[in-house]
This record gives structure tokens, sequence and C-alpha cells, in this order.
């Protein structure tokens, strides 16, 4: 059987480990330079930052600190498409961006029951129990997720619902954005538009101070929003739930409810019928 990996795989670089390299590439004194360091951050990992902001920030930070003849820097901007938040924020990435904490995860996890002058059977019985005892935490995990009743932070039956639905953790963070959405946005302006013709909303977002668009379909409670948070991460954001609070929507959507993120995940099928 032939897999179209081409088509499926969009590889990129890993942001955090060519920031790592920073210190030795632009040298201690401008690394050791608090300004600097902020407004690279601010540059890099803002994920409201488009593609045309992002380099008019970049220009500036490079060329403040006399970076602009750097062979490193350059490399690296020419290539801002791999590794850049600003050139894939429609890439679905389930929150990983900012984080090694997966390949860190991993490395812990072998190096619990693995050295290299293991026999191949001492190898197998290390990994059969370390892979039970991942079993039990995982399974206790399970039934904690589903004996999760949280407190409700708002009266809105959005959050309810979604507290019947996420695990845990992905809840705590649907709970911030719902909180946001009653606390910190405000729905301005209302006009019609070609592709959502029945709302284009703009949101004010206290927090970020920033105005953000956002497109609703009443008919089939399609939504789409400026700040790409479910794009990126399969989440609505505080901007869509405001609009969802301020239309009496009481339920989240089901094409917003990523099985990855729901307490069911592990009791569906992992295959179709067909053995797809």
């Amino acid at each position: 059987m032939k897999l179209a990996w081409k088509d499926k795989v969009k590889h990129r670089y890993c942001t955090w480990h060519i920031l790592k390299k920073l210190l030795e590439k632009v040298g201690p004194v401008i690394y050791k330079d608090t300004e600097f360091l902020e407004k690279i951050n601010r540059c890099v990992w803002s994920e409201d930052v488009e593609p045309p902001e992002f380099e008019e920030r970049w220009t500036t930070v490079v060329e403040s600190h006399g970076l602009s003849d750097n062979e490193w820097i350059k490399e690296k901007y020419n290539i801002r498409n791999m590794w850049l938040p600003a050139y894939f924020r429609d890439l679905f990435l389930g929150g990983l961006m900012r984080t090694t904490s997966r390949s860190e995860s991993e490395n812990h996890f072998f190096s619990n029951f693995n050295n290299p002058n293991l026999t191949l059977v001492e190898f197998w019985i290390r990994f059969e129990s370390t892979m039970d005892a991942q079993r039990w935490t995982h399974s206790k995990l399970v039934a904690q997720s589903k004996n999760f009743f949280p407190q409700l932070s708002t009266p809105l039956a959005l959050e309810k619902h979604a507290s019947e639905i996420f695990t845990p953790t992905i809840f705590g963070e649907f709970q911030k954005e719902v909180e946001a959405a009653c606390y910190s946005c405000g729905v301005g302006d209302k006009v019609k538009d070609k592709t959502y013709p029945i709302l284009y909303t703009d949101i004010i977002d206290q927090v970020r101070n920033k105005t953000y668009k956002v497109g609703f379909k009443k008919d089939d409670i399609s939504v789409v929003c400026t700040c790409k948070k479910f794009e990126r991460h399969g989440m609505l954001c505080r901007h869509a739930l405001c609009v969802f609070k301020d239309r009496g929507i009481q339920k989240v959507p089901s094409d917003y409810l990523l099985s990855r993120w729901s307490k069911l995940a592990t009791c569906q099928p992992i295959v179709g019928p067909n053995g797809q």
C-alpha cells in the first residue's frame, strides 16, 4: 500500500531550538541585553503577528542592534517561513508550537528502563513493566476525567456544556477563554460580508488592546476569527465565544468539539469499518 506522505506531512523547524542558538550566534553582550531578548520574543512568539508585521519588527530589532550583516541571522530570515509561527498560523499544531515537552517527555519515559548495557531479554522485560505502568496511569486519568465536575465561573450554558465534553486540562483552557469573552471582550460594529452574509463583527479585546474580525453564519453555526486560534490549537477563541454569547448560543457546535480533547476520545474506534 502506497502512503501519500508528501501531501500529508508539513515539515517545520523547531523555533525553540533555533532561538536557543542565539547566544553563540549574536554574542554574550547582545544576548544579555534584556531589551533585545524581549523584542525578539515578542516578535517571534506573538500569535497575532502576520508576516508583514513580523518582517517590520524583525528588521527594526536586527538593525537597532547592529546585526544586519550577521550571516546566521540572515540565513534564518531567509527560511523564516519554515520556523516562524507568523507564516503558518493556519496550520494545526495542537498547541505544541511553543514547547519541547512532548520530546522531553518521551526521552524521560524511555530513560526509565533503557541503558546501553541491557541484553535484549532485559530490555524487553523492562519495557513491558514500563508500559504496564503507563497503561495504569492512563486508566487512572480516564477515570478521573469521567468523574470531573468543575466549578463554573460564568452562568453561561455554553461553559456548562463544555465542562461535560472536554477533559479537565482542556476545559481549564476553554474556561479561561470563556471568562475573557465575558469580561475582557466586547462586540463592536456588525456588518454584512460576502463570505459571511449573516454577520461580520468587530470584537474588541481589551487585554490585548486589539480589534478582531469574527465571521459568523447563523444557519450552520460556522465561525472564523482573525486570531486563528481554532486553526492552530483546535479550540475556540474568546472572540468567537463572545459572538456566541451575543447570539445566545448555548452549546459548543459539534464542528468545534475535536474528539482528541473529549472525555470519550479513548472510547472511539481508531479504524473505520473498512479498516481505514
